[in-house]
């Protein structure tokens, strides 16, 4: 249960101009994290987003690592694992991952998948409803990736394996 590795990503918003803005892996059990510096080119911001995750764009500006760091931290950290990263929102990761490699023209050493591929249908409901409460409990907080990774595989890991 331990070796699976999960992704989690904050963006910007949700609009196809937004980019990735934290990026958070859970690999071998541990979680890594990084926020990342915008390119130049991305400029679109959305409040209702940074009332979310909480973080600012100059939060970003000062804190942030750059998307050639942060992407190659990344292949650096997978290099040696099966390269499966699982995602419960693989469309959005996916998509902001992407926007992350191809802006800095590096090519991703790894995939994302569906976590939802693991789980059956009972399953799927039993996550959602753990990972909902788990949201609830104020264990986690939401929105941010570290927190997000660590929330989502316990879910994962009490709904495959409960009967």
């Amino acid at each position: 249960m331990n070796s699976i590795c999960i992704i989690d990503i904050e963006a910007s918003g949700l609009d196809v101009d937004a980019y990735p803005i934290e990026v958070a892996v859970l690999f071998e059990g541990k979680s890594h994290s990084w926020l990342i510096k915008p390119e130049p080119s991305w400029d679109y911001w959305c409040p209702v987003a940074e009332s979310m995750h909480g973080i600012t764009r100059e939060q970003l500006e000062d804190e942030g690592e750059s998307a050639a760091q942060v992407a190659n931290a990344l292949n650096e950290l997978l290099q040696d694992s099966d390269a499966l990263l699982y995602s419960d929102a693989m469309y959005w990761d996916t998509d902001w991952i992407d926007t992350l490699y191809h802006s800095v023209k590096i090519q991703r050493q790894f995939h994302v998948g569906s976590l939802f591929d693991l789980l059956n249908t009972e399953q799927t409901e039993r996550f959602s409803r753990i990972r909902s409460q788990l949201a609830m409990s104020g264990k986690y907080r939401q929105h941010r990736a570290e927190e997000d990774v660590r929330m989502i595989f316990e879910a994962y890991s009490k709904a495959s394996r409960e009967q």
